[in-house]
This record gives structure tokens, sequence and C-alpha cells, in this order.
């Protein structure tokens, strides 16, 4: 039974983190961990993601 548990509580803990978006930053900085410069910190990308998103849904209407 505990195993169970675990494994519905890590399969909630994966859908949580998906739908807030934290995930998102996760595999951002995995994606630049190799890169020759330093990632964004969670706040400059959380900013520079919602900045994206204001462009592209104005550029998107009518």
């Amino acid at each position: 039974m505990g195993a169970r548990v675990r494994r519905a509580l890590a399969g909630v803990r994966w859908y949580v983190r998906e739908l807030t978006g934290e995930a998102a930053y996760d595999r951002y900085v995995a994606a630049h961990a190799g890169a020759d410069h330093t990632p964004l910190t969670r706040a400059q990308w959380w900013r520079a993601r919602d900045d994206a998103r204001e462009h592209t849904a104005h550029e998107s209407c009518c």
C-alpha cells in the first residue's frame, strides 16, 4: 500500500509542477546546462515568459 501511495503522490506532484509551469523552468535550466552563459534566474525566466506571452497575445488578435 505504501508504494501505491508514493506513486500516486509522485503523479500528483508531477501534474501540479506541469500545471504551474515549474517543470518548464527546470527544462530550461537543463537545456542550458552545457552553454557558455549562465541561464536566467527563476524570476527573470518567469518575467521573460510572461512578456513573450503578452507580446504574442496582441499579435494574434483579430
